[in-house]
């Protein structure tokens, strides 16, 4: 019997494991993939979550993009914001969560691949999980790190159909550097691309020797298919995708963001954190620095036995991540015809002090 098991070896649940193992606490970590796993994602790493994850950039072993600056299009015009310094780290997801699920397993997680958990339910000691295959787990508590479609958030988190979701669809292909740099003039930064309805947005982002592009959207997504055919109609227009490039297929993900009715993220035996307790960036999707801190925080919850850990990490999400809680631009913009918030969003895009601060730091978390 462990003392915690942890649902999800992403970047979340594999932080949340080497904090815990770290203080002496013994943990398993379940997870349906086999690492290196296959996980699409435009994927920058700020300096703070570097600094959270007491790593140091310059000694990462894998594909680091480093990168000061990013671009925005808006009808056929580009709008660059930058930094006086590294705004954050494009990675490769497959070699960035390994790297770090592999550093929980050294620290001391036992770790467990291939095993999709397939019940969850409380017992007179703790928390009950059994996998696919028959086996039982038990421990006083759960984390459920284990994204969108997390089952612990299934089983506990009280998830509401009325959740507003961002839907994509994106490929990853490696083309090498130098080809990379001959496509286009601002190899190693991200290129955004606003839809004009302003529900979607693209990207398009030379990490190394990776391209990353995508589509994103707010919503179903049933409309993602053709946003994504027209971005690819216009990369080949433009020249940053010529004809005979030939792309790894597309995959789909989903992310729930913050709405007015949030996920139950933690109660009797169970924690929620990062993309499962559907804490990932409003707009974007983005939720690596979002799993990394809310880690940090419901570990600090259940170390400090002094408290109700479930209540204090509630109080600490909220004032830290401000989860449940949609900001006062997304009140006031909710009770705005479309033509005035059309209007806000492309002053808020040509402007360079509210695209940095609204759009780059805030909706995509650089910088």
């Amino acid at each position: 019997m462990s003392d915690a098991i942890i649902v999800g070896g992403g970047p979340g649940g594999s932080t949340a494991a080497w904090l815990l193992a770290r203080a002496g606490r013994s943990v398993t970590v379940l997870d349906s993939a086999r690492f290196p796993r296959l996980k699409l994602c435009a994927g920058w790493v700020t300096p703070a979550v570097w600094r959270a994850l007491e790593m140091d950039p310059a000694t990462y072993p894998h594909t680091l993009q480093p990168f000061r600056s990013a671009s925005l299009e808006l009808d056929g015009d580009r709008y660059e914001t930058r930094w006086p310094e590294t705004a954050s780290y494009g990675i490769i997801r497959t070699e960035f969560d390994e790297h770090l699920l592999r550093r929980a397993q050294t620290t001391g997680a036992e770790v467990r691949e291939q095993t999709r958990v397939q019940a969850i339910e409380r017992t007179d000691t703790g928390v009950a999980v059994t996998t696919a295959d028959g086996e039982t787990f038990r421990a006083p508590l759960v984390i459920g790190a284990g994204g969108h479609n997390c089952p612990v958030a299934r089983t506990f988190g009280n998830v509401s159909r009325k959740e507003t979701v961002v839907v994509t669809r994106e490929s990853e292909t490696r083309l090498g550097a130098d080809q990379l740099r001959s496509l286009t003039e601002h190899h190693g930064t991200p290129e955004l691309f606003a839809e004009a309805d302003f529900k979607g947005y693209g990207w398009y982002f030379t990490k190394g020797d990776f391209l990353n592009l995508g589509i994103g959207c707010l919503g179903s997504g049933r409309d993602l298919h053709r946003r994504c055919r027209d971005l690819l109609e216009r990369l080949r227009l433009d020249g940053r995708l010529p004809a005979h490039i030939e792309l790894e297929p597309f995959r789909g993900h989903a992310y729930a963001v913050q709405t007015q009715e949030p996920r139950h993220v933690a109660g009797d035996g169970f924690f929620l954190i990062g993309d499962a307790a559907g804490l990932a960036r409003g707009v974007s999707g983005e939720g690596i620095g979002p799993a990394v801190e809310s880690a940090h925080l419901a570990t600090a919850a259940i170390l400090c036995a002094e408290t109700d850990g479930a209540s204090a990490y509630l109080s600490q999400l909220a004032a830290r991540l401000g989860h449940g809680k949609n900001g006062a631009l997304e009140r006031v913009a909710g009770r705005m015809p479309h033509w005035m918030t059309d209007g806000i969003a492309r002053t808020v895009c040509r402007t360079p002090v509210l695209r940095r601060k609204l759009i780059f730091e805030g909706a995509f978390g650089m910088g």
